[in-house]
């Protein structure tokens, strides 16, 4: 692979990590929110009031807040490493169900456009960035080959929805409320959970390990839930350890925070995918560029 290649296709990963979740040891575990059995039953649920215990009301806001089925979102992603920090925020709608979403997003003073329609990324790098193969403008990753892949780089770019989808693996054994908040203009009562390493590995022993190893025991979730139980607010902070480059000892660890803002339930999510002659799919150089590890 030329270093032109190598060079875009790692500006694929970042934006894709920044802007979309962050969490990059988490991403893809938490997907499929379309599958929750409680999603199909809970989509009249979101006129009624969130009561009950903390762990009733984590347990139930996944469900209803899927059963919305779409809304407007607000991401602000916090990351921290050796002394620095980025932050990256994005803006746009995402449906629920099937993680179509758009948003557009910030990163040192310049925008990115972002798409995923059919678990395809399609990115559109902002100007002075350096320019596509082909003077394409847009850049697209299957996010279902990445993942079939395996690849060590497979973790960081992900489906937005992803993020949210996480509530799924909550352990409601330690929840807790904090108090009555409010959010966007809307009254909230605050929980603070963690999420359950098990669930998010869905029985995968090996990926439970994989978890444990790089996020620890236990991560912090802060949920704001209204009075229809939805969740308005997300937060997950945590450090990320990785090995440091040229070292299988050290461990570098990055400080990561993500919150996503919620609001206007319902609304109409009309994506559609850039024109196929303005995409240069980046997939296969992503593979190469992070092969699998043995």
């Amino acid at each position: 692979m030329t270093a032109s290649a190598k060079k875009r296709a790692s500006r694929a990963t970042t934006y894709g990590a920044a802007g979309l979740l962050a969490v990059a040891a988490l991403a893809g575990c938490g997907s499929g929110s379309g599958d929750d059995k409680d999603a199909s039953s809970s989509k009249d649920t979101t006129s009624g009031s969130a009561e009950g215990s903390p762990a009733q009301v984590v347990q139930a806001t996944n469900s209803k807040t899927t059963g919305a089925g779409s809304a407007r979102v607000k991401i602000s992603t916090a990351v921290a490493l050796g002394g620095k920090s980025e932050t990256i925020t994005g803006a746009g709608v995402m449906d629920f169900a099937d993680g179509t979403s758009q948003l557009t997003m910030g990163q040192s003073g310049k925008n990115l456009e972002q798409r995923v329609v059919d678990k395809t990324l399609y990115q559109k790098p902002p100007e002075g960035t350096g320019g596509l193969p082909g003077g394409k403008t847009w850049l697209k990753i299957d996010l279902k080959k990445l993942a079939a892949s395996g690849a060590t780089g497979s973790d960081r770019a992900s489906d937005p929805a992803d993020t949210f989808a996480y509530s799924k693996s909550l352990s409601t054994k330690d929840a807790k409320k904090i108090g009555e908040e409010n959010v966007g203009g809307v009254d909230t009562t605050h929980y603070r959970v963690l999420l359950d390493i098990d669930k998010l590995a869905k029985g995968d022993e090996q990926k439970a390990e994989k978890l444990r190893e790089t996020l620890g025991e236990s991560v912090p979730v802060d949920l704001w839930v209204d009075g229809k139980g939805l969740t308005r607010r997300q937060q997950i902070e945590t450090t990320v350890k990785a090995p440091q480059s040229g070292s299988s000892s050290d461990k570098a660890e990055t400080k990561v925070k993500v919150v996503m803002d919620f609001s206007d339930f319902g609304t109409d999510v009309n994506v559609e995918a850039p024109p196929a002659a303005d995409t240069a799919d980046m997939t296969d150089k992503l593979i190469q560029l992070n092969p699998q590890k043995s």
